[in-house]
């Protein structure tokens, strides 16, 4: 029995109600707010200007919108990742390299002031993003790398870490260590 005979087969009511959970689990989608603006360009975010964008962030599945524009947001999928990598092949500050490579390279587009998420509801990163003027599209960077590939790379730009400031931040630790101990 092919899959149009079996569905056929459903009774009537059983149909209609796998119809209505399809719709209902369909995103509902905003507009945005009276005088929203774009905290980058400073343009307004209108549904005529087509320039309205909301995220979805993940566990809780919710979708929010966002405080860039659409050109902004474009931007941010296709240079995250490359400036990413520019920034620890660049900087000369060892903090900075730590505080870089502690999350290991992005996969996701992310901006704690454009796209915040909300930490009450356990949101860990954005995983989908919605255009007024083009539907739904994955949140993954341009570029980015995911499982192994990204344990690789991971890997690869941590030898950007001098040995000796790996040998401090471990003596940092002991001597805390020794302190509480003491």
């Amino acid at each position: 029995m092919d899959c149009c005979t079996r569905f056929n087969a459903i009774p009537t009511q059983a149909k209609q109600n796998a119809f209505e959970v399809e719709v209902e689990d369909e995103p509902e989608h905003g507009t945005p707010a009276e005088g929203a603006m774009c905290l980058c360009t400073m343009e307004d975010i209108t549904e005529e200007d087509g320039n309205y964008v909301e995220y979805q962030v993940y566990p809780s599945m919710k979708w929010k919108p966002a405080l860039f524009e659409r050109s902004v947001v474009e931007q941010l999928l296709a240079e995250q990742f490359e400036q990413f990598i520019k920034r620890v092949e660049e900087t000369d500050c060892e903090a900075e390299l730590r505080r870089l490579l502690e999350k290991g390279p992005p996969v996701y587009i992310s901006d704690k002031h454009g796209l915040p998420l909300d930490e009450d509801d356990g949101d860990k990163y954005i995983i989908k993003l919605w255009f007024a003027t083009g539907g739904e599209k994955s949140a993954k960077l341009k570029g980015a790398k995911e499982g192994e590939e990204r344990q690789k790379l991971w890997d690869e730009l941590n030898k950007f870490i001098s040995e000796d400031s790996k040998e401090e931040n471990v003596d940092d630790v002991g001597d805390s260590n020794t302190a509480t101990e003491s």
